[in-house]
């Protein structure tokens, strides 16, 4: 049997050995997997898509019961229709737009960042109620937060078709990702890292925006830590 503790679920293909050399060892652990390398991903921008368990945790269960009949029919003229079955995948600026709309119809009178802040920790938590998810956050919960954030690349790359990050240490209970993308929605980034890093047991997790040349942004990710 696979050890939960040692398997990413947001990358099917990743494995890591037991107990010996786990990245994130558990108690009891006696599987022992060989460690797969993978190839840096690079999709150019008009072929990125997003993976259908984004859309599905943010639009049928983050927004379960405010999606509201105008909201519908603006997403369904986007290319997302509610009333179908949801498509593998979605191209990254149809996202976006829809991304745009959610906060337009749902927020409307909160400044545009607050909104794709609140947005965003609604992602998290609807996120948490797909099948993906909720395997995600059962690991995240059992790593810690530290040992969390060392996954975030790999969690990442589990959303869309072309997603690199990079971490570096810069600290204790602070890190540095760089990102091989950027999109026009301010405060939903960081809000969505803040909620990983609160469901992986951070307290008091801030993540500022350090960086954004259009094509790459870097954050830095903090929290409190156990005394």
């Amino acid at each position: 049997m696979r050890c939960r503790s040692c398997w990413s679920p947001a990358a099917s293909t990743t494995r890591r050995t037991g107990s010996a050399g786990c990245r994130a060892p558990c108690s009891g652990c006696s599987v022992e997997l060989p460690p797969v390398t993978r190839r840096p991903r690079s999709v150019p921008p008009e072929q990125r898509q997003v993976y259908v368990q984004v859309v599905e945790g943010l639009l049928q269960h983050g927004l379960k019961g405010q999606v509201s009949p105008r909201l519908r029919e603006r997403l369904r003229q986007a290319g997302v229709d509610l009333d179908r079955p949801l498509l593998p995948l979605y191209p990254v600026p149809l996202w976006v737009r829809c991304l745009n709309i959610v906060v337009e119809e749902v927020y409307p009178n909160l400044p545009r960042a607050e909104g794709f802040a609140r947005l965003a920790r609604a992602h998290v938590e609807g996120y948490g109620s797909t099948l993906l998810g909720r395997a995600v956050m059962g690991v995240m919960r059992m790593l810690g937060p530290r040992r969390m954030v060392q996954r975030l690349p790999e969690v990442l790359r589990g959303t869309d078709n072309y997603t690199e990050a990079t971490l570096t240490e810069r600290g204790p209970a602070r890190y540095e990702l760089h990102i091989n993308s950027s999109v026009d929605t301010p405060g939903y980034v960081e809000a969505l890292f803040e909620g990983l890093l609160a469901a992986g047991g951070a307290k008091a997790p801030r993540v500022t925006k350090v960086h954004d040349d259009g094509a790459s942004s870097t954050y830095v990710l903090t929290w409190t830590p156990e005394p």
